[in-house]
Parts: C-alpha cells; structure tokens; sequence
C-alpha cells in the first residue's frame, strides 16, 4: 500500500515536471500557460479569544482539483507556512469537507472550482487582543499545493494581509464554507463507539459502530490518515455502523477520519482497532492457553540450554553436598524457584516499562548492551575464583549464631542461583519458547506477567521435583573427595562462559572493549585474593563487613570506568560499520542485513533465507554448525537460487527487532524464506529446524509445496 502511494506520486511529479517543461516552451498556447489555482489571503472575523480568523481563498481552472489534508492514496494536501512576529502562532489549518475522486484506478479526496480555508492566528498569551492590532501586520503565508488534471503542476503564491478587518463582500462566501468544516468530536451529534476487525468469508474488513442522534444518518466517510490495508472504494455505510473493508491481512492500529450525515460533518478522535471475538486477527500466533503451554515446556528446555547447564549442576552439587538434609534440600529448591521467579517478574517489569515509552525490545537484547556483557563476565569470572578457593562467601561458623548466619547464606545463595540461571538463559530462546514470547510481547501487561510467571515455574520445576524425590538421588554418584574436583571442573566451565562473553564483547566493541574487560577481570581476581586473605575462618565480623565493603565500592567504581568507556568505543565501532558479505565453507555468499539490502532484493523477486542469529546465542551457533553448515543444504541454496541473508542481532538493531516482531518472534534462532520477493507469503521455520526439514523448504521455495509447508507450520 505503501509503495503504491509512493509509486503514484513520483508519477504525478514526472508528470508535473514535464507539463510545467512543455507550458514553458509552447508559450503560444494560452489556455496551457494560465495558473491553474490563484490565491488570496483575507480576514475572515475575530475570535472570542483575542485571535484573527484567516481563509485562504483558493480559486480553481476548470478540469483541475486541488487535495484535501489526507490526500488519498496519492497526491499533496494544501499547506501554508505562516511568517509570524514572536508572541503569535497559527493553529492547525481547517479543511472543508472534500469531495471524491478517482484517477487511473487511484481514489482522491479534494477540491475543484474553489475552496476556503481556515486558520486562527492567536497571541502566545490567550485574550492580548489590543498587541493583535498592532504588530501582526502585514500578515505573510506562503501557501503550496499540488494542482492535478491529466497532469499535476505544483504551485505556490506568498500572501501578505495589511489589515486584521473582515472584508464584509465575503461574509457569505465564509459562512458557506466554515459550514462544511467538519465539527470536532467533542461537540459532534455522531460518534464512533469502537472499530472492530472482522472475518466475513474469508475477507478481513473494519466495522465502526456509531451512536448518537444521528448514527443512522451517516453516508460516508473519509479517512483523516493513511490506513495501510484499507479499500478506499469499498467503504459502505448502512444504518448506525460503517463497513471499511480491507484489501489483505495488513490492518492499522487506530482509526480516525470524518463521518459524514446530511447535517454536516464530524471529526473523530483515534480509536485503536479491536478484534471481533467471532474472528481471529491475521497472523494470530495462538491462543492464550497454547502460549501459556509453549512457556512452560520452553521454560523447562531452558535447563538444558548451554547458557544454564553450568549454574544448574551447582545447584544439583550442593544439593548432594555435605550434610544431605532432604528437608533442606527441598527448601532451597523453592528458594531457588522463588530466585527464578523473582528475576523474571523484574525483567517482566523492565520489558513493559519499555514498551511503555516506546521502546522494541526483544528477548535476550540485554546481551546485545556492551555494559551489560562487561558486567555479566565480571560476575561469572568471580563465582569462578570463589570455586577455585580464591575467596570464600561464607561467613566463620564458630557458635550457634554463626551457623543459622551460613543457613541463611545458603539460601541466599540458592536465591542469587535462580536469577543468575533466569540472567544467563535469556539469550538462549528454547525451542517453543520463541512464539510464547512474540505472544507475550503484544500483550497487556498482565498477560506480559503471566507468560513470564510460566516461563518461570517451567524453567525451576526440573530442580524442585528433583529435591522433593530424593531416591531418585541414588542415580548420582555418592558424595566424597570428588566433590572438590567437581567443584575447580564446574569453575572451569564457568572461565570458559566468561571466554564466551568476552567474544561478544568483542564483536560489539572490537580489540578495545576486550582489553577493556581484561582490565576489569585483572582487578576482580587481585582484589578478590586479596579480599581473601583478609577475610580467612577466625576474621572478626566487622572486619569482614569493611573489606567487603571496600571490595564492593573498588570494583563498582572500576566497573564504571570501563564500561562507560566500552560503550563509547561499541558505539563508535557500530556506526562505522557498512553492510557487506562473507562467503561460508560450501561457498553460499551471505550478505549482512540491511533494509535497503532486503527491499533490493524484494524488488528484484529474489527468493530469500534470512539467518537471525547474534554471537551471544549458543542455539544459534549450533544451528549454524549443525544446519546451515550442511552440505546439502548448501548445495539446495545454490540450485534453488536463494540470496542468503544474515541478520546479526549482536549489537541492539531496532531494525531486526521491527523484523522479527513482523515474523511474529521476539526471539533467536530463527529462520525465514521469502519465496520470490513476496514477503506476505514468507514461511517462518520452527526454533528446531534439521537439515531434513530446512531442505524440504528450500526444495518448494517456487512450487505448490511451499505454500502446503507454510500451512503445515
């Protein structure tokens, strides 16, 4: 709809460019030389607050039509730029209500013969009348239009008004037209109650329910902006309710527009669009239950995810640990949970209060702050010295006191365990949890919470039905020496997480955001041995407190400093970055994404496979690896004649966020094929995609077997 409106337009100014050409070269044909529109600028009366009503008298050559201030599906509004001394402002131009027309299959909305408008010009202080008559004049406005026959001709004319008097001979050419100005909803004698989208044999159309007076007097109505979807020729009107019908799926948000009674013309305010319950919205991801069942079993996979395996098999080894007391045991499960949960409530809360000021977010997008990496390596690279026996966070268990102080340190740490497990998750979209999300992501913020909450009750039941069935306890190995290896192995894998970030950052920020880290990763080891030596078994609490205290504020302080400049260096790095190419091992070329570099393929009717993927997404690695490293499938992209496109979502890119809530996701891996350069008909892959399954695409990309995959799915 769009690129239509677009597409017009640019006709209508080659067309214009070229009349304007041959007007000036056969200057001998009068009737082709003469101005299509004149212009006069004059006081129209004063306002009862102190302001000048001004009209704009536009005067139109038969055969030509001027636009209204929605012009339609192409065309240019009238407008005015008004040359005002300070203290004063131009409200918004009033337009009268406008007649239809259609050209080469387009409809217009507009003016021929003549037309009047209207605005107030008004003193910053509201009632300074006596300031109006002395320094507002002359009056200037440069006033632009776009003229249209079989060819359209911009014009423009700069007006001067010398006196704030109303010229009396035009007193009834200005009642006539103020007549026909549309009335504000606020004093409007017809309404709009609500829009409502609906499904009626196949076709997707909006209905407008109208109350008032005169609900069953509306014959029409004309659109107040662009509504991407909408058949202009289409829109009926029948006894207290209005019929839009729409061309495809594509619906708008909100609606406004003017409704239109044999007693005058009424404006509306913008009213968002709700679903009949009798029909379902186009691209529906589901309903409400399947998407709750989704979370919970994407929670649950979350556990075996690369990013969470580690965190977990330290919960299951304390679990086993020292003392064995079940009851215990199953209270730090529910702590653990409750850890789980709160995180997930937090960052439930964070993502609305985004959403809130307009910000697109999508799932795992903390890794994609460079900040946010620095601080997460940091963490991890000290839970590794902690298990090493660099330092140790529990407190000397000396007396009865001391020993429900550890109580409540295992606890705690249970706690922090469930939110640095729900932290390092977020990165890695389980299969199924993918749709839940773009589900969750479009909701209100209860519905928001409560895919979050199961999420998270999905993610921590494995551990709590684990702690609450000790016999199935016997399957692990019986505790003993091996502990303290398997505690320096588990510190290991945790210095390899932390090789993993310091990658991201890498790739976010380049070789000086990695020494960056290193710096920050010197002075938490040095700080934190030397934390531990000051802080060995026999150290008095208080002394305890005021290293720690120390240790906190040292490395908080650090961590500023580096990160802030880590931020400076990724920012400056992305934005000298230019979409380019690298060709993988079975020589598929893979172009980096781009919106231009998509919409040339789109234009061009390419077949496209577009690669979400970013370098902080383990899923996305082993789907690269696994998959799309594949022979076959590279063989396939080559026969078939795809264009593969990476779209690297490392760093924040508001464009692949737009992108992949277009696909209905808010999360990665995922995979897309465009087939032919119709992007309404793209088949967007499950989060588990084999090589088996990706070839049975490729091989349909321009046959009948593609649209019976994209049903299948």
């Amino acid at each position: 709809m769009r690129l239509r409106r677009i597409f017009s337009l640019i006709i209508l100014l080659n067309l214009a460019v070229h009349a304007s050409l041959t007007a000036a070269m056969a200057f001998v044909f009068m009737e082709d030389t003469a101005e299509p529109v004149k212009a006069e600028l004059f006081a129209a009366g004063e306002l009862d607050d102190g302001g000048l009503l001004v009209a704009v008298h536009l005067t139109i050559q038969p055969g030509w039509h001027l636009y209204w201030e929605h012009p339609g599906e192409a065309g240019m509004p009238v407008s005015i730029t008004w040359r005002l001394p300070e203290g004063y402002r131009a409200l918004p131009l009033e337009f009268p209500l406008p007649g239809r027309f259609e050209a080469a299959g387009l409809i217009g909305y507009g003016y021929d013969e003549e037309v009047v408008l209207f605005s107030a010009i008004v003193p910053q202080v509201p009632g300074n009348s006596q300031r109006l008559r002395s320094d507002l004049f002359p009056l200037q406005a440069e006033v632009s239009w776009l003229s249209c026959r079989e060819s359209c001709i911009p014009g423009s004319a700069s007006l001067r008004l010398e006196t704030g008097e109303p010229d009396s001979s035009r007193s009834g050419l200005v009642d006539l037209w103020r007549s026909k100005v549309p009335v504000a909803s606020s004093s409007a004698t017809v309404a709009v109650e609500r829009f409502v989208l609906e499904e009626v044999n196949g076709d997707f159309r909006l209905r407008a329910d109208l109350a008032g007076p005169d609900a069953d007097a509306v014959n029409g109505f004309f659109p107040l902006s662009p509504l991407e979807g909408l058949d202009l020729k289409g829109i009926e009107a029948a006894p207290g309710r209005l019929l839009l019908p729409l061309k495809g799926s594509d619906f708008p948000e909100t609606v406004s527009g003017v409704l239109v009674t044999g007693n005058g013309a009424y404006r509306t305010e913008k009213i968002p669009v709700e679903i009949s319950s009798g029909s379902s919205a186009p691209d529906d991801a589901g309903s409400l239950g399947a998407m709750l069942f989704l979370a919970f079993f994407g929670g649950m996979l979350l556990n075996i995810m690369p990013c969470v395996l580690p965190v977990l098999g330290l919960k299951v080894f304390s679990l086993i640990g020292p003392g064995g007391d079940r009851a215990a045991g199953r209270f730090l499960s529910l702590v653990f949970a409750g850890g789980v949960l709160f995180s997930f409530w937090v960052l439930a809360a964070f993502i609305w209060g985004l959403q809130a000021m307009g910000a697109q977010v999508g799932w795992g997008f903390q890794f994609q702050s460079p900040a946010f990496v620095m601080f997460m390596a940091a963490v991890v690279f000290a839970f590794a010295l902690n298990l090493f026996g660099v330092f140790e966070f529990s407190a000397p268990v000396v007396s009865g006191r001391l020993g429900r102080l550890a109580s409540h340190h295992d606890s705690a740490g249970a706690f922090v365990s469930g939110v640095l497990a729900t932290t390092l998750a977020t990165p890695c979209t389980a299969p199924f949890l993918g749709t839940a999300l773009g589900f969750a992501f479009a909701q209100p913020p209860g519905i928001i919470f409560l895919i979050f909450t199961v999420i998270a009750a999905g993610m921590a039941m494995p551990y709590v039905v684990l702690a609450w069935h000790p016999s199935w306890l016997k399957f692990l190995p019986r505790p003993g020496q091996w502990m303290y290896r398997f505690k320096q192995i588990m510190g290991f894998i945790l210095v390899a997480v932390v090789v993993w970030l310091a990658s991201i950052l890498g790739s976010q920020g380049g070789s000086p955001a990695m020494l960056n880290l290193f710096v920050l990763l010197f002075a938490v080891s040095f700080v934190l041995w030397l934390t531990g030596l000051f802080t060995a078994p026999g150290t008095s609490t208080l002394r305890q407190a005021l290293v720690w205290l120390i240790t906190i504020g040292f490395l908080a302080g650090a961590y500023m400093l580096l990160s802030g400049r880590i931020g400076t260096i990724s920012s400056d790095s992305r934005n000298s970055l230019e979409p380019g190419s690298h060709t993988d091992g079975n020589g598929v070329v893979w172009l980096d994404y781009s919106p231009d570099v998509l919409d040339t393929l789109l234009k061009e009717e390419k077949s496209v496979l577009i690669d979400f993927t970013a370098e902080w997404c383990l899923t996305c690695k082993v789907l690269e690896a696994s998959v799309l490293g594949n022979e076959e499938i590279g063989r396939a992209l080559k026969r078939e004649g795809l264009v593969a496109v990476r779209a690297d979502w490392t760093s924040r890119n508001d464009e692949i966020t737009a992108l992949l809530q277009r696909f209905g996701r808010s999360g990665i891996p995922l995979l897309v094929i465009i087939p032919q350069g119709r992007i309404d008909n793209a088949v967007v892959l499950p989060e588990v995609v084999t090589v088996d399954m990706l070839l049975d695409a490729l091989s349909g990309v321009s046959g009948d077997s593609l649209s019976k995959l994209q049903g299948d799915m």
